[in-house]
């Protein structure tokens, strides 16, 4: 008899990986405080020991969680940007990669809107740095648009927080699509398929375009 031997996307995911799948999902619907480590550990199949084991604690669990879950989203952004191109183009695919990352990972922008509800009380400081280093990136860009005077001079941490603003609101307003429709039927909630990416990019770049110099990102 042959085995049937595995493929990569057929490898069972590992205990740590399920606990943090688990935790990412508990973290998401209750936050830091509501999320209990018995939950977490019935959720991925395993005893509260193996957790401890691997994570030390809840706190330092909470940081792996934010810490994978925000790392995907730099990689989606390191694999996706082009080097080259007119300043504008480069921040349409910021745009573009952010909203598929956080789209390819649901819990996140949960988590980070309760973390900023609370003021980011439990927001530890090693994901703020990474976070900012984001900001490095369109503050980069954004000076680099303002120089070929593609964009007008603006504040490129208000830019940066309402374009992340707009996409974490955007990716968790979806539960509420039917029961608005069902409430008020003529405000038009936008559909499940909408290409946000392209709404905030054309609603960004339009927002911050030179007109002195006619240029049309």
């Amino acid at each position: 008899m042959t085995l049937k031997q595995q493929t990569p996307s057929e490898t069972p995911p590992s205990s740590r990986d399920r606990i943090l799948d688990a935790a990412s999902a508990a973290f998401a619907e209750g936050g830091f405080a509501g999320a209990r480590v018995d939950e977490i550990a019935d959720r991925a199949g395993v005893n509260k020991a193996m957790l401890y084991y691997h994570f030390g604690d809840k706190r330092a669990l909470y940081t792996e969680v934010l810490a994978r879950n925000f790392g995907r989203i730099e990689e989606a952004l390191s694999a996706s940007i082009p080097q080259e191109g007119s300043a504008s183009a480069r921040l349409r695919e910021v745009i573009a990669a952010v909203v598929q990352a956080i789209a390819a990972n649901p819990d996140h922008p949960r988590i980070v809107l309760r973390e900023f509800a609370s003021g980011a009380a439990n927001l530890p400081p090693e994901i703020l740095e990474r976070m900012l280093g984001l900001l490095g990136r369109v503050r980069n860009l954004l000076d680099e648009g303002t120089g070929s005077g593609e964009f007008r001079p603006t504040d490129p941490v208000m830019t940066h927080l309402s374009l992340i603003g707009a996409v974490l609101m955007l990716s968790v307003v979806s539960p509420l699509r039917e029961r608005a429709a069902n409430l008020s039927p003529t405000i038009g909630f936008p559909d499940a398929d909408t290409d946000i990416a392209e709404f905030l990019g054309d609603l960004l770049l339009q927002g911050i375009a030179n007109s002195e110099t006619g240029e049309s990102p």
